[in-house]
């Protein structure tokens, strides 16, 4: 194993697991209408702050047994099992790309799919705002696939037509962007 790779999955040994961290403030504020960046991290049960020894992604959940450090109440495994997760996107894409666009793309889209799957597992719906960052991912790297921009303009069509005729058939009482199949035709 050369050197940039082993400094490469030592940085994606840090990355990861922080980026996983980051994706359990999302997947807990985005569903109760706050945005990730109003404030620092804070226990879901009691609202005290947490410390940075709190926030060490991984290991925090394994030293306090899934518990909060202040109250005792239980911290979701979800969010363990995410924080993993990104861990082997990370390393998993960079074994593949290295540091590369598709590298940053392929790590985006795949953490966004985390969110979505967390999201839906827990609260039983998806934001669509979520879905507005993973259609991008997605036009983006079809983008850089085909050399063109023609195959995301024409799936950013498809998805306009779509969902005028679902707002049009429903009398604009749906809403298509929380239909999950609805994102997905724009890869056509």
């Amino acid at each position: 194993m050369d050197t940039f790779t082993l400094c490469g999955l030592i940085m994606m040994l840090v990355l990861g697991p922080a980026v996983g961290s980051y994706t359990c403030s999302v997947v807990y504020r985005l569903p109760r209408g706050r945005t990730p960046f109003e404030c620092h991290a804070f226990c879901g049960h009691c609202n005290a702050a947490l410390q940075p020894i709190d926030l060490a992604p991984i290991l925090s959940w394994l030293m306090t047994k899934g518990k909060c450090r202040y109250c005792g109440g239980e911290v979701p495994a979800v969010y363990f099992v995410l924080e993993l997760l990104c861990l082997a996107i990370f390393i998993t894409y960079f074994l593949h790309f290295s540091i590369s666009e598709p590298f940053l793309l392929y790590t985006s889209y795949a953490v966004f799919v985390a969110i979505l799957a967390a999201i839906e597992w827990q609260q039983g719906w998806i934001s669509s705002s979520i879905y507005g960052y993973a259609l991008t991912c997605v036009m983006l790297a079809r983008t850089l696939a085909e050399h063109t921009i023609y195959g995301a303009i024409k799936g950013g069509v498809v998805m306009l037509v779509l969902v005028l005729a679902i707002k049009r058939l429903a009398g604009n009482k749906a809403d298509p962007f929380t239909k999950p199949w609805v994102w997905w035709l724009t890869l056509l």
